[in-house]
């Protein structure tokens, strides 16, 4: 190595420096860079954990509330149920309890919106898990299309070739109408409307959907020969949360802390109470579980479906964190097998697949 150093020329012992100085400096670069992604890793995994404990706590009691009300028809959401202080303490609980996780969800994005973007293994699955828990609390215009679809069918309107999402702006244009002839937010109310209210707004909504196809309009008396089905079908009762909504209700959740291991803590359910009935983002909530009955065909009520989803995301966002700080006694196995049991039993799910597996439940 000597020798060869002696025998360059001027010009090539130049050359040689430049490019020995060149391999020196991409190296320390990509050495920097190296340990820079280790340490955003780390904090970003480092962030995760230390929600991890609270947001498995939300989930829990979430899926426990949700499985009372499943098994045992939770009485304190029956249309009918009498309004002691039990029951509305039951069932301000149960939206507290659904209001916690979105709160939760929206800490930790708040926290590691500030780190770059690196891509973990363990940090995307939790992300999967909190994308499905938010999607089954917002999706659900294949309901409006469904009832579209069904007036159409009932009142022989021609086969319309319309794209989905023009389908879903009229299914929405139809559920604003009803919303303006109840005097609350309980579709299943429209049945107690006065017959000729009825009438008056199936008129409306078919007036409305023939503008927007191009069809003649329905005459009124064959309105009121079908005016029973009509009413029955509208009544379907269902409730999306959507994602901003979710939003929304996950930063009234939230509280800053200062000289914590984290930034955000979830109020209380005594604040949560001293603000819930004032506040236009937490009454979202409330449309989930009021005059809720379990035992009805779900085919008139989406939200009983949309429970059993909800509670199977509640399982997964255990499922995932558990694994991800699987030295941290978070919640007993036992626990959790008795949730994630319920869980196969009610969506239909072999228990053998969801054994340490993140899984994904397909919306019927």
């Amino acid at each position: 190595m000597t020798d060869f150093l002696n025998n360059l020329t001027t010009a090539q012992a130049t050359l040689f420096s430049s490019i020995l100085s060149a391999i020196i400096a991409i190296t320390v670069i990509l050495i920097n860079k190296h340990f820079e992604s280790k340490k955003i890793k780390r904090k970003k995994y480092d962030t995760m954990k230390k929600y991890a404990n609270p947001i498995i706590s939300a989930a829990e009691q979430l899926a426990w509330r949700l499985k009372e009300i499943l098994e045992f028809n939770g009485a304190y959401l029956l249309p009918n149920a009498p309004m002691n202080s039990f029951f509305r303490y039951k069932f301000n609980s149960t939206v507290y309890r659904l209001c916690a996780v979105l709160g939760w969800i929206q800490a930790a994005k708040n926290e590691q919106s500030y780190l770059e973007g690196v891509k973990l293994k363990q940090h995307k699955k939790v992300q999967e898990a909190f994308i499905l828990f938010q999607k089954y609390l917002a999706d659900g215009s294949h309901v409006e299309v469904s009832i579209l679809d069904y007036l159409i069918q009932l009142f022989n309107l021609k086969t319309i070739t319309l794209a989905d999402y023009e389908k879903v702006l009229i299914g929405v244009e139809l559920e604003k109408t009803v919303f303006r002839y109840i005097p609350d937010n309980i579709k299943k109310n429209t049945s107690l409307l006065e017959d000729n209210k009825q009438l008056e707004m199936l008129k409306e909504i078919l007036d409305f959907i023939c503008t927007k196809t191009n069809q003649p309009q329905i005459g009124l008396d064959v309105i009121k020969e079908k005016r029973i089905s009509a009413i029955t079908e509208i009544s379907r009762e269902f409730c999306w949360i959507y994602r901003d909504w979710q939003s929304a209700i996950g930063d009234v959740m939230l509280k800053e802390i200062k000289g914590a291991t984290r930034r955000y803590d979830v109020i209380g359910f005594a604040e949560f109470q001293s603000i819930h009935e004032d506040n236009e983002w937490l009454k979202k909530v409330d449309g989930l579980f009021s005059s809720l009955d379990v035992s009805v065909d779900d085919r008139f009520d989406t939200r009983v479906q949309q429970l059993k989803q909800v509670f199977a995301s509640c399982v997964e966002i255990i499922n995932v964190l558990r694994i991800l700080i699987n030295k941290l006694e978070t919640i007993p196995d036992k626990s959790f097998q008795a949730l994630n049991t319920y869980n196969c039993k009610i969506n239909g799910i072999p228990q053998k697949r969801t054994r340490n597996k993140l899984f994904h439940l397909v919306k019927n």
